[in-house]
């Protein structure tokens, strides 16, 4: 069975995320999203490949894969039998511009 790991950054996500609930919402649901999140990070080991389709949509070309999980995308990368997460990011983000610096609206318009 694969293993999940959690890479520094991930894991500030979800430091950054505790904050903001704890602020927002208080303790209580604080523990009870993030226990939903680590429960289906955990269930990633038993369905690696589950995913969405999030990359095709973008005619981006990469090996990250992406849950989607409490209002947040959780992406990461299979390496054998360790399934490494990259990143945790709110729905509301521009998670292509978090993970690769592309804008997912890109201005059209020409200078005069």
């Amino acid at each position: 069975m694969k293993r999940v790991d959690i890479t520094p950054e991930a894991y500030n996500d979800l430091e950054e995320l505790k904050e903001h609930l704890d602020e927002e919402f208080g303790v209580e649901t604080e523990k009870k999203i993030l226990k939903a999140i680590f429960r289906d990070l955990k269930r990633l080991k038993k369905y690696p490949e589950t995913d969405i389709r999030l990359f095709e949509r973008f005619g981006i070309v990469t090996d990250y894969k992406c849950i989607y999980t409490n209002k947040n995308y959780a992406f990461y990368r299979i390496e054998g039998d360790i399934i490494k997460i990259i990143r945790i990011i709110d729905q509301r983000r521009d998670f292509l511009y978090v993970l690769f610096g592309i804008h997912m609206t890109e201005s059209n318009e020409e200078d005069d």
